[in-house]
């Protein structure tokens, strides 16, 4: 069996490669990662993602998608589409960590920009290029899952110096989620402070001098009520 986990609907719409879709519709980047058991995590996100985006389907959209890798086989093929920036790559890392036991045949398609905008325009180019993730690879995501959702700063940043061809701009990822707790807010109101007032100018340059981190409007929002 082939699957496919996307990182959010964006790119399901007009994905047409044989296989199983699983959606990641996550933003494990923000909010509570703590929790004493899987099920309490689910839990905890749950209620995160009600109160930041006054949504309360979590388990019937969310949860739901992750629970079609429980039946996984070691037969099995699983291509991970997600981008470099810290967004795709902290969502990334919570999969992996989910298929470090499970052991099927796994791959990661690259988006085909070195921009930091996750974009896959080309699906088959993208599938040929893709690259096969080793034992070392899983065993590195679970690792950096561990530190980001401890907010070990310091087992980051050492896991950021790790030369990877599945992590590629790693250093870089890892630094801007060290940031993370005060960049973004910080230039929110470098912008903000200049008179903009604009919520799609102030996106768009905040995007500009931030486009590591993947926000969208959303979490941009949430990020101007907080400042």
């Amino acid at each position: 069996m082939i699957y496919h986990i996307l990182n959010g609907d964006g790119l399901a719409g007009g994905f047409d490669l044989d296989g199983e879709i699983i959606i990641c519709r996550e933003a494990f980047i923000e909010g509570d990662l703590q929790a004493d058991s899987q099920k309490d995590f689910w839990n905890v996100r749950s209620k995160f993602i009600k109160e930041a985006y006054d949504d309360d389907l979590y388990f019937e959209k969310v949860k739901s998608e992750f629970d079609k890798l429980d039946n996984l086989q070691p037969t099995d093929e699983v291509n991970l589409w997600f981008g470099d920036e810290a967004f795709c790559q902290v969502n990334l890392w919570f999969c992996l960590q989910l298929l470090v036991d499970k052991n099927p045949k796994l791959f990661r398609a690259f988006p085909d920009s070195d921009d930091w905008d996750c974009s896959f325009h080309d699906l088959k180019k993208c599938v040929e290029s893709r690259q096969n993730l080793t034992v070392g690879d899983l065993q590195l995501g679970k690792k950096l899952w561990q530190a980001f959702s401890t907010q070990d700063f310091e087992a980051l940043k050492e896991l950021g110096e790790t030369d990877s061809e599945c992590f590629p701009r790693l250093g870089e990822v890892c630094q801007a989620l060290i940031e993370k707790n005060y960049r973004p807010k910080k230039i929110l109101q470098e912008i903000v402070q200049d008179g903009e007032k604009d919520f799609g100018k102030i996106f768009m340059r905040f995007r500009e001098r931030a486009d590591i981190y993947g926000f969208g409007d959303s979490q941009v929002k949430n990020l101007l009520e907080a400042i």
